[in-house]
């Protein structure tokens, strides 16, 4: 599926997930579903598993000026766990997303980066093996398909980006949490929406993020399905973020023959 497609697809599964997050950059997983009626009342509380800390201080800046993001997701079902790391660099705008995608045994089944570079002019696809190394790799311009440039266009890939998707008015505060390091989380609600979460279940679906209150920056993620009358956690996420120094690796491409394509479509073919 186009990169830009996934993010208006209401299915949550597989390589649709994978996809959306590229560009979804950092901030909430399920950013590109639609929204709906509230599921669950606005004044109930769940219980989440204990959380940890992940925030960004002075002295992580002092340590490099690249804006990076890293989010771990899980199926609770154990059939789908994805991490993806974003670099962004706010003087330049260059970004880059790398995703995993592993199966239900924790084998790798896919290892891509993404970049928008040039002024988000130009982008790379880079097909990566288990080690990292590059395999294959293709370019595409602007100017021959803007299509999958628009949703980087609409966003900002940066760190007051991911804090100001928090303060949107489509989020209800339901209440606190304490990390065990001692840190308050303000724990946020998402107007519910519905979403397939297999090819043939249509289900209702509830949101909650839990927001470090000091920095701002999200901790950890939770979805809720209700496809059987009752609220059953169908995935998690943990956020972590911090800032680091460039040793002029992280937007380089070469080490690949990148193959210029003229269509998204080009890109997301195999």
């Amino acid at each position: 599926m186009k990169l830009f497609e996934a993010v208006t697809s209401k299915k949550i599964t597989g390589t649709v997930l994978a996809s959306a997050l590229v560009i979804a950059s950092f901030g909430t997983m399920t950013a590109f579903a639609a929204k709906g009626s509230d599921a669950i009342p606005k004044n109930t509380v769940m219980t989440a598993p204990a959380l940890t800390d992940t925030s960004v201080t002075s002295s992580d800046k002092a340590q490099g000026t690249i804006e990076y993001g890293k989010t771990t997701y899980s199926r609770t079902d154990g059939s789908q766990n994805v991490t993806m790391e974003h670099w962004y660099n706010p003087q330049t705008k260059d970004f880059r997303s790398d995703v995993r995608d592993y199966s239900a045994d924790h084998q790798l089944l896919s290892y891509k980066s993404t970049y928008f570079l040039n002024g988000n002019n130009v982008m790379v696809v880079i097909q990566r093996d288990p080690n990292g190394d590059p395999v294959s790799g293709k370019m595409l311009k602007r100017s021959d398909d803007p299509k999958p440039f628009e949703p980087s266009d609409k966003k900002n890939l940066g760190f007051s980006g991911v804090k100001n998707n928090y303060k949107a008015s489509y989020w209800t505060s339901v209440g606190t949490e304490q990390t065990p390091g001692g840190k308050t989380l303000n724990k946020l609600m998402r107007d519910s929406y519905q979403s397939y979460i297999d090819d043939n279940t249509l289900a209702n679906m509830q949101y909650i993020v839990y927001v470090d209150q000091k920095s701002g920056f999200p901790v950890k993620e939770e979805l809720y399905e209700d496809s059987t009358g009752t609220f059953k956690l169908f995935s998690s996420d943990t956020e972590e973020y911090q800032y680091v120094s460039d040793d002029g690796s992280i937007f380089n491409t070469s080490g690949v023959t990148l193959t210029p394509v003229k269509t998204s479509a080009e890109v997301a073919a195999k």
